[in-house]
């Protein structure tokens, strides 16, 4: 009887990976780089999300894939604030145990704690576009810092899969 085999090799991934640290709202981060860059990013019709503690995480993600060389830019929150209800065990109210809403500040990616946002780019790009790329969002005004991420820093990538 024959032994058959299967080698199973796991493919690089083609993509670049930017952080984005910028203190506006989503949809005006997308509106700021659709203007400075000549993109045409535009909301997703669902969020990316995550399940957390049976809590559903939804972070809002803005893709563009460039008409010319069908490359996929994809603009992703990395910071989801939800409200969660904690209720102390020694407070009593009227009607029993009184629950004080708290924010719950969770991070789509956390080894990325202060980062705001993160661009994720369908290709391989090379140091001197790269550069230029993280140049070209640093001059829009309202961008605090951005910089290149090494995808060897990266813990879970199925964080970052659409």
């Amino acid at each position: 009887m024959a032994v058959h085999r299967l080698n199973l090799v796991e493919d690089e991934e083609d993509f670049a990976l930017f952080a984005i640290h910028c203190g506006e709202s989503p949809f005006k981060l997308a509106f700021l780089m659709n203007q400075n860059l000549n993109w045409q990013l535009k909301r997703e019709r669902e969020d990316l999300y995550t399940e957390k503690g049976g809590m559903r995480q939804e972070y809002p993600c803005y893709r563009y894939v460039s008409k010319h060389d069908q490359v996929d830019h994809l603009l992703l929150s990395n910071i989801f604030m939800g409200n969660q209800t904690q209720a102390p065990g020694d407070q009593m109210g009227l009607f029993g145990i009184m629950s004080t809403p708290t924010a719950n500040v969770n991070y789509l990616m956390p080894e990325f704690k202060k980062v705001d946002y993160l661009l994720k780019i369908e290709i391989t790009l090379g140091e001197t576009q790269a550069k230029a790329l993280v140049q070209q969002i640093k001059s829009i005004r309202e961008v605090v810092s951005t910089y290149s991420i090494p995808l060897s820093k990266i813990k879970n990538i199925n964080h970052l899969n659409r």
